[in-house]
C-alpha cells in the first residue's frame, strides 16, 4: 500500500528513541525496527507474515550515530515497498553501518557540538545572561539536531539503494572540516575572553595577540596549524604565568 505523511511523522518522532533498547547484542537494532514500524505496516498491509518477516529482520543487529539513523530508516523502508528479496536488504543494511556512524560523529560530535558550545562561551562572555546562553544552545543545537534527523529521513527515502551515492555527494561530506577551522579559531577567541573574565588577571597585547595568531594558524592552515596554535597558546600561558 501507498505510504501516507502519517506513517513518516510517526517513523520520524520513533526516532527520537531509537536509543531507548540499546544493548551489547543488538544494539539499536531493536529501535531501529520500532521506528520502521509505521512504514513496515503499511507497506506490507494484509500481509501478515511478510510483516512479522521484516520486522524480525530490521530488529536484529544494527548500529549507526543516533541523528542519522533516520537515513537507515527511510532507505529501508524503500527497500521495503521496492520489493527488494531479503537478502540484498540485509546486506544493504550491514552495509550502512559503518558510513552513518562515522559520518555522524565527525559532523556532530566533533563539528557541530563543539561549534554550538563554543558560541555559547563566546556569548557568554561578552556579556549574554547565562540563562539566555544556555537557551540559546539548547535552541541552536536541536535546531540542526531536528534538522538532521528530518533530512535524512527524506533522503533515505528519496535515495534508496542510492543513499551512499546521495551522502558522499551532500553537504555533510566536507562539513566537519569546514567547521573545525571554525571552532580552532573560536577556541582561541573563548581562550582569551574566558581568562580576560578572570578575577585579578590583566591580558596584555602580546599575549592576545598570540593567542589571536594561534587561532588564525588554526583556521587558515587546518592540517599543519594545529602544531602552530598549540605552541602559541602555551607560549602566551606562559606570559601570562610570568
Amino acid at each position: 500500500m501507498r505510504t501516507t505523511r502519517t506513517d513518516f511523522t510517526a517513523a520520524f518522532m520513533r526516532s527520537f528513541v531509537i536509543q531507548g533498547s540499546w544493548n551489547y547484542r543488538t544494539m539499536i537494532g531493536a529501535g531501529l525496527g520500532f521506528a520502521l514500524s509505521p512504514l513496515l505496516q503499511r507497506i506490507h498491509a494484509g500481509d501478515p507474515v511478510t510483516l512479522r518477516r521484516a520486522i524480525e529482520r530490521h530488529t536484529n543487529s544494527f548500529n549507526a550515530h543516533p541523528y542519522l539513523a533516520t537515513v537507515a530508516i527511510g532507505a529501508l523502508a524503500r527497500l521495503e515497498r521496492d520489493g527488494e528479496d531479503a537478502e540484498t536488504i540485509e546486506r544493504f543494511r550491514t552495509a550502512l553501518r559503518g558510513p552513518l556512524g562515522a559520518l555522524g560523529d565527525q559532523a556532530v560530535w566533533a563539528a557541530w557540538r563543539p561549534l554550538c558550545v563554543l558560541s555559547t562561551i563566546l556569548a557568554f562572555c561578552l556579556g549574554l545572561d547565562p540563562r539566555l546562553a544556555a537557551l540559546a544552545f539548547l535552541v541552536v543545537y536541536n535546531v540542526g539536531h531536528i534538522g538532521l534527523r528530518y533530512w535524512g529521513l527524506k533522503v533515505g527515502w528519496r535515495a534508496g539503494l542510492e543513499v551512499g551515492r546521495v551522502l558522499n555527494a551532500s553537504f555533510l561530506r566536507n562539513f566537519a572540516a569546514r567547521l573545525t577551522r571554525v571552532n580552532e579559531a573560536l577556541v582561541g577567541s573563548a581562550l582569551v575572553l574566558v581568562i580576560a573574565r578572570t578575577p585579578g588577571v590583566e591580558i596584555g597585547p602580546s599575549e592576545a595577540g598570540l593567542v589571536g595568531a594561534a587561532a588564525l594558524a588554526g583556521f587558515f592552515v587546518p592540517t599543519r596549524g594545529g602544531g602552530v596554535a598549540i605552541a602559541l597558546m602555551f607560549v602566551a600561558l606562559g606570559l601570562w604565568w610570568i
